[in-house]
């Protein structure tokens, strides 16, 4: 197979020229790649046939402009990249939320679109109206999420209660915490164009505040991390605090969230003092909060991290050649794959390659994953990762293709994932994360042989939610947990439901509010398994 033409010029690929170990990268350059690649790969022929698929969809571009956009000359609007979406037939919002990251985390990857005028009295009464009845319904998209915060963010847009825009975030906030691929990246991207509003913000950070901290609540860094993109000194002073007395998932995702300023170069300079003494302070208390805390030490500064390091005693993060950026392990057999599968001389995908395959930089390993994930070389890239979990003889290359899998695997992975819980003990949280975000753990696999584990019962429950799978009433109800850390996950898994994947418009409800079919002999046969 080949997504360059047969005839005329080889196909000029973007790249990212910016340094592997620099402090920026060139965001519009993998914006422009992403539509690239996707064009190639699932639109052959001229551009100029492309370009008329645009048009079909009210994107009135010319050859020359669709150029300048994949090239990375000029940035893209996000109309066009949801215009790409719909000419391709891909999932809505599959390259809308990854790009929408990109420019939310490093700035720079999307053109500014002017202010659209202000929606008639009557359209946006219906729209609202809507909408509500969506929330009501948990039928909301990610891309109906995107659409609502567009217009509220708007300095033209309509003034709701207080009241009501909490209830309507804290929804949005609970449902991001359970949404994978696509469905989460939308989601997210609305939460970030929230926290632009100033009059929104704060309602923001107090639904998210709240959401999180229920009790067993997890995937609670992924939506604090959202917070860095606030611009709003309040919401940044918080996540300081927030980072400076919590542990766990809460300070990583506090300090996730204020690497966004710090990658921007918008963190406010009289915050860095504030910032740099509680990293010490966490470093100092040992490696569970030193590590999140060395994290923002490397990004801030190099002093700061040799501070860090020296309160520490130790250096927190692979050390060996295959786990650094420059020479990752296991780069070759991915990109050989790519260049079977595409036939392009395509620099890009190495560079992402780098980043997601190694641990050096989190923020940029976390992008470059989700932008592979969106792209036309997903399956073949899951497909080495998933050989390479097992086979792999040198160091770092079954933790690095782990770690891939939980952002690329799918369908055609699954039956090898479902054999790595048995062969690989060692990365069985990683592989059951892949499985939940790929369709769900099958009831089949009974995951109480794995919760017997301390350091895994946290993942398997997680797998559980997620999946919603058939085991998580025994991990809610079982005595043997009672009030345990992982039975209170269980439990906020059976309130909240299981993975929205937005491919079908109705979220599965809690278990906890539908009615139990099996009956209370179920129950008690359940609870005797474990006893």
């Amino acid at each position: 197979m080949s997504w360059a033409p047969g005839r005329g010029r080889p196909v000029a690929m973007p790249n990212d020229y910016t340094p592997l170990r620099g402090s920026r990268i060139d965001a519009r350059a993998r914006v422009a790649w992403l539509l690239r690649v996707n064009r190639l790969a699932g639109s052959p022929g001229p551009a100029s046939a492309f370009v008329e698929k645009l048009r079909a969809h009210d994107c009135i571009v010319g050859t020359s402009t669709l150029c300048r956009y994949e090239t990375g000359t000029e940035p893209v609007p996000m109309s066009v990249v949801r215009a790409y979406e719909l000419a391709l037939k891909l999932p809505a919002g599959q390259l809308v939320g990854v790009c929408a990251g990109l420019d939310r985390m490093f700035g720079g990857a999307l053109a500014v679109e002017a202010t659209a005028s202000p929606l008639p009295r009557v359209d946006l009464l219906r729209v609202l109206g809507q909408w509500e009845t969506q929330i009501e319904n948990c039928s909301m998209r990610g891309v109906d999420w995107v659409n609502l915060a567009e217009l509220l963010s708007k300095p033209s847009g309509p003034v709701l209660p207080p009241s009501v825009v909490h209830n309507w975030v804290s929804r949005l906030v609970t449902e991001t915490m359970r949404s994978v691929h696509e469905a989460f990246t939308t989601r997210i991207h609305a939460l970030g164009l929230l926290l632009t509003e100033p009059g929104i913000s704060r309602i923001v950070l107090e639904s998210i505040d709240e959401v999180t901290g229920a009790p067993g609540a997890q995937a609670v860094s992924n939506v604090l991390a959202v917070l860095g993109s606030s611009q709003d000194r309040f919401v940044l002073q918080w996540l300081v605090d927030h980072f400076e007395q919590s542990t766990g998932e809460h300070q990583w995702g506090a300090a996730y969230a204020l690497l966004s300023p710090i990658c921007r170069g918008t963190l406010p300079g009289d915050l860095v003092p504030a910032i740099s003494r509680a990293v010490l302070d966490a470093a100092s208390e040992g490696l569970d909060r030193g590590r999140p805390a060395f994290m923002i030490a490397q990004r801030l500064s190099a002093s700061l991290m040799r501070q860090a390091v020296s309160r520490l005693g130790c250096y927190p993060a692979p050390t060996g050649s295959g786990a650094r950026v420059q020479s990752p392990a296991g780069l070759s057999a991915y990109s050989s794959a790519a260049l079977q599968e595409s036939r392009l001389d395509d620099p890009m995908v190495e560079r992402l390659l780098r980043e997601a395959l190694s641990p050096d930089f989190v923020e940029r390993r976390h992008h470059s994953s989700l932008v592979l994930a969106a792209s036309p070389y997903r399956e073949v890239l899951a497909n080495v990762a998933v050989d390479l979990v097992s086979s792999a003889n040198e160091p770092f290359v079954g933790d690095s293709a782990s770690s891939c899998l939980v952002y690329l695997a799918g369908a055609g992975q699954r039956r090898k994932l479902i054999e790595l819980l048995v062969t690989e003990p060692r990365r069985r949280g990683s592989s059951l994360l892949a499985l939940a975000r790929s369709g769900g753990v099958p009831d089949g696999v009974d995951l109480t042989t794995y919760a017997d584990d301390p350091e895994q019962v946290h993942d398997v429950v997680y797998a559980a939610g997620l999946s919603g799978h058939s085991n998580l009433r025994l991990f809610a109800n079982s005595p043997d947990s009672a009030g345990g850390d992982a039975q209170q996950c269980a439990q906020w898994w059976r309130r909240v439901g299981s993975a929205i994947t937005d491919r079908d418009a109705r979220l599965p409800i809690g278990a906890a509010q539908r009615d139990d079919a099996q009956g209370e002999q179920a129950h008690t046969n359940v609870l005797h398994l474990v006893g």
